[in-house]
C-alpha cells in the first residue's frame, strides 16, 4: 500500500471519527488509521454524558455549546440510532455551600441560552426519590444530552466511509514521513502496510498523541489520566436523570496527582447503571485498583443509599488525554507544517468530538474560524517549555 490522500487521520476513537465525518463532508479524500479497532481506546472506557455546567467560561465554554449544536444536527443527519438523548442532568449539592456554587453555574449559563431549575430538597426529591433526604438541594440543567459514545464512533466512520473514505484496522503508525530536504514538513504516514502521503497530517490518537507528536519533532504535554466506572444491574430503574455532584467540576478541573472521585451516575440504554468518576496520574496503567472501586461505591451510596442492596456486575479503567490548561489541542502545529492535533480533552472528548472534527475541517480547508479556534492551537504551549527544553510544540 503506497497511494495517497487529501488528510489522514491517526486514531479511530470518536475524535478521529469526527474529523472523518466532518473532512469527508467537505469532499477530501481521508483515510483514517487506527492500530486496534474504532472506539478500542478511550471512547469505549467513559460514560456518554455531554455537559456544559463543568465547563469554564470562555472558549472550553464556547466549545461546549458549539458542540451541543452540532451534536443535535448529528442525531438526525447519522442513519443509525447513537443513544442519543436530552436527558439532562442534576447537580447534587450536598452542603450548603455547594448549593451557592450551583447557583452561580446555574447564573452563568442562563445568560448563554441553558436552562437552568434550581430545586429544593423537596423538589429534588420528587425528581429523583431514591437520593439521600439531607442533600442541601439541586440543580436542574435540561439541555444537557447524553449518547452512546461506541454507537456514535462507529455511525460517523460509517457515514464517512459513504463518502469515500477508507478506514485500516489494525495498522499502527510506526512513523511519519517528512518532505526532503526539510524534516519539519509532515507529509504522510507509514505503517506495516506501506506509506500513504497527505498534506495534511491529523492526530487524534488520544492518550498517545504526545507519542505521535514526537514523530513531528513536537513534544507536547498530554498526559494519560485514569478513571474507573462501576457498572451495576439495576432492576426497576433507579434514577431517572444522569447525577454529579457538586465536586465533580473541581476534580475536572484539579492537576492533582492523587485519586480523586465525585459521584457521576447514568442509565444506560441497555438499562444498566454506570457509577463513577474517579481521576489519577498512573501513566499508561488500565488495571483496576479495588480501593478505586470501593471509594466510587461508598461515593455513589452517599447519594443513592439504596444501592447497598445493589450488585457491581463488572468494572473497567480508562484513560484520558489530560492537557495543562484544561483545554483540547485542536489545530495546526506552527513548528510541523502538515501536522494537525485533536487531543487534550481529558473528560470532554465525547462532548467536543464535534466542534474539535468541525474546527480540522475548517483550518483545512481554510475556512473562517470563530474566535474561540486560536484559545486552542498547539503553539499556545510553545513559550512555556520553549525555555526549558529547547523544544518547539
Amino acid at each position: 500500500m503506497n497511494t495517497t490522500a487529501d488528510a489522514i487521520i491517526i486514531g479511530g476513537g470518536i475524535v478521529g471519527a469526527a474529523c472523518a465525518y466532518y473532512l469527508s463532508e467537505r469532499g477530501l479524500a481521508v483515510h483514517l488509521i487506527e492500530r486496534d479497532f474504532p472506539a478500542s481506546g478511550t471512547s469505549r472506557a467513559c460514560d456518554g454524558l455531554i455537559l456544559q455546567w463543568d465547563k469554564l467560561p470562555g472558549a472550553e465554554l464556547s466549545l461546549g455549546l458549539a458542540s451541543q449544536k452540532l451534536w443535535h444536527q448529528l442525531a438526525e443527519e447519522l442513519e443509525t440510532e447513537i443513544g442519543f438523548e436530552q436527558a439532562g442532568t442534576i447537580f447534587l449539592a450536598e452542603q450548603a455551600d455547594q448549593m451557592e456554587v450551583g447557583e452561580q453555574k446555574a447564573a452563568a449559563l442562563s445568560g448563554s441560552g441553558q436552562r437552568a431549575e434550581v430545586l429544593t430538597p423537596k423538589e429534588l426529591r420528587e425528581l429523583e426519590p431514591e437520593l439521600a433526604p439531607d442533600l442541601a438541594g439541586g440543580i436542574l440543567f435540561p439541555d444537557d444530552l447524553q449518547v452512546d459514545p461506541r454507537r456514535a464512533t462507529l455511525a460517523m466512520l460509517a457515514a464517512a466511509r459513504r463518502r469515500g473514505a477508507q478506514i485500516h484496522r489494525g495498522e499502527p503508525v510506526l512513523d511519519l514521513q517528512h518532505a526532503p530536504g526539510d524534516k519539519a514538513i509532515i507529509t504522510g504516514v507509514i505503517t506495516p502496510g506501506g506509506s500513504i502521503a497527505a498534506p495534511h497530517i491529523i492526530c487524534a490518537a488520544g492518550v498517545w498523541s504526545a507519542e505521535i507528536a514526537r514523530m513531528a519533532g513536537l513534544d507536547i504535554p498530554i498526559r494519560p489520566r485514569k478513571g474507573h466506572i462501576l457498572v451495576c444491574d439495576i432492576h426497576p430503574k433507579k434514577i431517572h436523570h444522569p447525577l454529579l455532584e457538586g465536586g465533580y467540576a473541581t476534580t475536572v478541573q484539579s492537576a492533582a496527582e492523587d485519586v480523586q472521585v465525585a459521584l457521576a451516575a447514568e442509565m444506560t440504554t441497555a438499562g444498566s447503571l454506570l457509577l463513577g468518576s474517579s481521576r489519577e496520574f498512573a501513566g499508561f496503567d488500565r488495571r483496576v485498583l479495588l480501593a478505586v472501586i470501593r471509594a466510587i461505591a461508598q461515593r455513589a451510596a452517599r447519594f443513592l443509599p439504596g444501592l447497598v442492596y445493589s450488585s457491581i456486575i463488572r468494572s473497567y479503567a480508562g484513560l484520558r488525554p489530560w492537557s495543562p490548561d484544561h483545554l483540547p489541542v485542536i489545530g495546526p502545529a506552527e513548528h510541523a507544517p502538515g501536522f494537525y492535533l485533536a487531543s487534550g480533552h481529558e473528560g470532554a472528548g465525547i462532548g467536543l468530538a464535534p466542534i474539535t472534527g468541525k474546527l480540522i475541517a475548517d483550518w483545512v480547508t481554510s475556512a473562517t474560524l470563530p474566535p474561540y479556534a486560536s484559545a486552542v492551537l498547539p503553539s499556545r504551549f510553545e513559550d512555556a517549555m520553549e525555555d526549558k527544553t529547547n523544544v518547539l510544540i
